[in-house]
């Protein structure tokens, strides 16, 4: 692009996950390549880190559902895209995604969005609330399924959706550039001293991502008398009472001492370079960031039977064995966990390392950070484009 933009993303909090991540990755990309960025969101624990890459940030209150507060908001958002002369507004989330909507149409400005996950659908109300996400000039998708998805939900044209995989950034998931200190520091941090295999779940701590089944899982290996494990559950806690809940059924099932909740783990690359397997095993995913970043780490998978899951993960029958990078097991299904998990570590070394290998070949042939930027840069380019030539969107370059 041969003129500097301005973007301004909309996202409920800017958090640890992966759609505000994927906000500071693009925030980082567009002042890197001149262009300036605005974030809006209710703050988080990346703002920092967001501003220190060069992006501003405005404080709004954009997680909210309420009716008068999406049109406060709206009018906010307009008045921001006048003032600071913003060339394209992008939405990650539906809540603000219906300011953003309303916002973009007052102002005359593109609009842009990215699907991050699947919603539930329960009736038409449902269905008109999440399909906001589908009224943008151009909606992102982050992986085939939710293409998929889109066109089957919402009969939105092909020419008005854009794949752009959920990546990961090279330098920081990285083995070569690992230290003994970052490594000590880490298994202190999750109380793994390398005496017992250590599993890793990364993500919220929320049921959407299936920490519950993994603790089933951890009951019936140790019914079958298998060694003890350590459990790594790193995230934020979205709901207190979940955790709560977790720790409570670990202690009826006696694997309480497995577990560790260490919050955000700021090292996540070394958390993942002492683990012996990782696992991504919720039901309702747009494309797991955290599969990919396991992977560019050289670390073994069990990801869900998902559509999300067999895109992000080499898997049998999709690929042979000598091929894979992981296993695949039903959702919702402890027993097949707990399978995997017993399969995997009966494994030899040598045999993990290579299904590692073949991960950290697949993300960096297919997530990269470089691709997230270059594809998302092009489609604010397109829209923009679009937008000055008779109104109309132009189709995808072959």
């Amino acid at each position: 692009m041969n003129n500097s933009l301005t973007v301004l993303q909309v996202i409920p909090r800017m958090r640890a996950g992966g759609a505000e991540l994927g906000c500071l990755q693009i925030a980082t990309a567009l002042v890197q390549n001149g262009h300036r960025a605005l974030v809006a969101s209710e703050g988080g624990l990346l703002v920092d880190q967001l501003k220190a890459a060069g992006a501003e940030h405005i404080k709004m209150p954009l997680a909210t559902k309420n009716p008068l507060g999406l049109i406060k908001n709206a009018s906010k958002l307009a008045g921001i895209i006048r003032q600071e002369n913003v060339s394209i507004i992008h939405a990650r989330s539906r809540a603000p995604a219906w300011s953003a909507l309303y916002a973009a149409r007052r102002t005359g400005i593109p609009f842009v969005t990215t699907y991050h996950s699947e919603y539930s659908e329960k009736g038409r109300l449902k269905n008109f609330y999440n399909g906001v996400m589908a009224r943008s000039d151009i909606v992102i998708a982050v992986s085939d399924y939710m293409a998929h998805l889109i066109r089957t939900r919402y009969k939105t044209p092909e020419g008005r959706i854009a794949v752009i995989h959920r990546a990961f950034d090279a330098e920081v998931f990285d083995r070569s550039k690992l230290t003994p200190d970052r490594i000590a520091a880490v298994r202190k941090q999750l109380d793994a001293d390398g005496s017992k295999p250590v599993l890793m779940l990364a993500g919220r701590i929320t049921p959407r991502k299936a920490q519950h089944h993994l603790v089933d899982a951890l009951g019936l290996l140790r019914a079958q008398g298998a060694p003890d494990l350590i459990c790594v559950l790193a995230g934020e806690i979205e709901k207190p009472a979940f955790r709560s809940e977790l720790e409570a059924q670990a202690k009826r099932l006696g694997v309480s001492h497995q577990l560790r909740f260490p919050g955000h783990v700021k090292d996540i690359a070394a958390a993942y370079a002492i683990s012996d397997i990782a696992l991504n095993i919720s039901e309702q995913e747009g494309l797991p960031r955290v599969a990919i970043e396991a992977q560019a780490m050289g670390v073994p998978l069990i990801v869900s039977d998902t559509g999300p899951g067999r895109e992000v993960a080499l898997t049998e029958p999709d690929v042979s064995a000598d091929k894979a990078s992981g296993l695949r097991v039903p959702y919702a299904a402890p027993d097949a966990v707990a399978a995997a998990i017993s399969r995997m570590l009966s494994w030899p070394a040598e045999k993990r390392r290579a299904y590692g290998e073949r991960g950290r070949a697949n993300v960096h042939s297919r997530f990269t950070l470089q691709q997230l930027i270059s594809k998302t840069l092009a489609v604010y380019h397109r829209v923009l484009l679009g937008r000055s030539s008779s109104g109309q969107l132009l189709p995808d370059k072959p």
